[in-house]
């Protein structure tokens, strides 16, 4: 196997980088050029969400051609993407990717919070005379990269969850288990639902536990995670954030581990839990090559693949495979997966690609496994699901796959350890579909399946109707 891995920010010496970055951020704070020159140039535009349910951490991804219809001059080189109108304009953390693998960024990336039916105006700040490319250190919320030492092809995470990619095609997920600070009477409740500062005497409680918050006002805010029983606390400033939890009559607080694959490296210390089987064909949206007329899963070769860690960023990170001589009943084809991570999010989305149409007698097979308690279908919305516990039996645990209706075909009931059907490629080769998996003991867990069932229905609404996008005129009248 030959592995290839990608360093995507060259800067030839530190006092470089740090001057290109310091004259970046003058240039942009104050949004004109050296010398006096016009202004920035920006591309503006609006989002909106059509829903009426609040969206939180949603990708917003834009290809570098998209832009250049809008500015011709448009480069990924040195940019600032910005919400709000000048001078009040805040900076939000984004990335720019290189996916087809040619040397030139072309995806931008950011996240996005979007109450019900708000619209927010956006700026894409840059300068196409800057040739150096260089990144602003954020808060990282994803990862990924390849770990021999743990027999797999890769693996991604985000500051949730995790996912081990086997060679085999199947997925692992991996819970990570949050981490309990103190617990509180629960008379501080009325602080988290006024959402205001923290009083003296509850800050007390963090610096008895030798936390320490921010002290500026507008570098603190509580958000409501669900109404009288879970808040999360972000200190900006420090780049923190404290999960509250309501049971009885107490507060308890916790801490995320956040990215932590390297804990898997030990095996009797890691804070990490297997929480789908490591043995097996698919796991946990997973996929394999399935014989209709033998009715049987064939498991992708261990050999002659490539491997490519497209992108290993804040926002998002992107792992490639690719197998150049799929051999399919004496016949080769090239097959290309490529598997998203997004900071904030549970899910990993897989796009396949296969140069060439499949034998009629062959097809591909994605699925979950079935956990003890609840297991269902449903074609119309597109979704596989199964609820239960982990396999300590300790935590409530869900695992879900949501894929396109249109490239469906018949559901596969041979292993009775998975819910699996067949995806058909497009017209182009191509299959797209999330997975995820969503665990009591980590921070973002759901206690019930009514709760979970709720999730579901939100997560395939929401990729239903994606945020609207609008260009806007610039001053010149120009969009």
């Amino acid at each position: 196997m030959t592995l290839q891995t990608k360093n995507k920010f060259h800067i030839h010496s530190a006092k470089c980088r740090l001057s290109v970055i310091i004259g970046f951020l003058i240039i942009f704070a104050g949004c004109t050029l050296p010398g006096g020159k016009q202004q920035t140039n920006r591309i503006r535009f609006t989002i909106q969400n059509t829903l009426s349910i609040p969206r939180k951490n949603v990708p917003i991804v834009m290809t570098l051609a998209q832009l250049r219809k809008v500015s011709p001059d448009f480069s990924l080189q040195a940019y600032s993407v910005v919400t709000g109108k000048a001078p009040r304009e805040a900076m939000i953390p984004a990335q720019a990717d290189d996916l087809n693998y040619d040397g030139e960024r072309d995806q931008l990336v950011f996240l996005l919070d979007l109450e019900p039916e708000e619209t927010k105006e956006i700026a894409i700040l840059y300068d196409p005379n800057v040739k150096a490319t260089f990144t602003l250190d954020v808060k990282k919320q994803t990862r990924a990269g390849i770990f021999p030492e743990l027999n797999v092809m890769a693996a991604v995470e985000s500051d949730l969850i995790a996912y081990l990619l086997k060679h085999n095609g199947a997925v692992v997920a991996y819970g990570k288990k949050r981490e309990e600070l103190f617990s509180v009477n629960n008379m501080f409740q009325g602080e988290l639902v006024e959402r205001g500062s923290l009083s003296p005497e509850f800050r007390f409680h963090f610096e008895s536990h030798k936390i320490a918050l921010t002290q500026k006002p507008n570098a603190l805010h509580i958000e409501v995670e669900k109404p009288e029983h879970r808040w999360v606390i972000h200190d900006f400033e420090n780049q923190e954030d404290y999960f509250v939890r309501k049971s009885q009559e107490q507060l308890t607080l916790y801490k995320s581990i956040g990215l932590s694959l390297n804990a898997l490296l030990d095996a009797e210390n890691t804070t990490m839990v297997a929480l789908t089987p490591q043995e097996g064909l698919i796991g946990c949206g997973g996929f394999a090559l399935w014989h209709k007329g033998k009715r049987e899963l064939i498991p992708l070769p261990n050999e002659g693949d490539y491997i490519r860690i497209l992108a290993n960023g804040g926002t998002r990170s992107v792992v490639q495979r690719i197998l150049p001589r799929w051999n399919i009943n004496g016949e080769t084809y090239q097959l290309t997966s490529t598997t998203f991570i997004y900071g904030g999010n549970p899910w990993i989305e897989h796009h396949i690609h296969v140069d060439r149409e499949l034998p009629s007698d062959y097809a591909i097979v994605v699925g979950i496994p079935k956990l003890g308690e609840t297991s269902d279908v449903d074609e119309d919305q597109g979704l596989l699901w199964s609820w239960g516990t982990d396999p300590g039996g300790t935590y409530s645990l869900g695992v879900a796959l949501i894929y396109p209706t249109t490239q469906a075909g018949e559901l596969i009931d041979t292993d009775p350890s998975l819910i699996s059907i067949v995806l058909n490629p497009n017209a182009e080769g191509r299959i797209s579909y999330r997975a995820f998996a969503i665990w009591e003991g980590g921070i973002n867990g759901i206690q019930s399946k009514t709760e979970f069932e709720q999730l579901l229905q939100f997560m395939t609404t929401e990729m239903k109707n994606l945020p609207s996008i609008e260009f806007l005129l610039s001053e010149e009248g120009k969009k």
